[in-house]
């Protein structure tokens, strides 16, 4: 018997290296959604902050696609660490992920909408998984 080759898509790429945003768009949306919503319809859970977020980094015209499909692995990154806040391993890598978001903002013109959005979203974000 023979076995069909697989090609595997990795990092949201295609097999051309294109990045393919819907393709990571739907992954960050379907893995937020996981999230259980605030208790208190006064105040953003983590749920909201990550739908936010992601929202922000999807509409930064400042951004490019690549620096965008970076930034929304990042933000599945902090959507995975607030399902399992008890993951020493997915703590760790949600520290790194607010990092990297910290460095992807930080190379955006003063001007960038996103700017004004991860000042207000990621300290907030940082609190609710315990990062801080």
């Amino acid at each position: 018997m023979s076995e069909n080759p697989s090609i595997k898509i990795q990092a949201g790429r295609d097999i051309s290296g294109v990045v393919n945003l819907g393709t990571i768009s739907g992954s960050v949306t379907n893995t937020i959604n996981q999230l259980p919503a605030s208790p208190d319809p006064e105040k953003l859970g983590i749920k909201e902050l990550l739908a936010q977020l992601q929202a922000a980094i999807e509409a930064e015209s400042e951004l490019p696609d690549e620096d965008k499909a970076e930034a929304l692995e990042q933000v599945k990154t902090l959507a995975e660490a607030g399902q399992k806040t008890e993951d020493n391993v997915l703590q760790k890598a949600a520290k790194t992920s607010m990092k990297i978001l910290k460095g992807t903002v930080a190379s955006l013109p003063d001007a960038a909408k996103l700017a004004e959005s991860f000042a207000k979203l990621l300290p907030a974000i940082a609190t609710l998984l315990a990062l801080v």
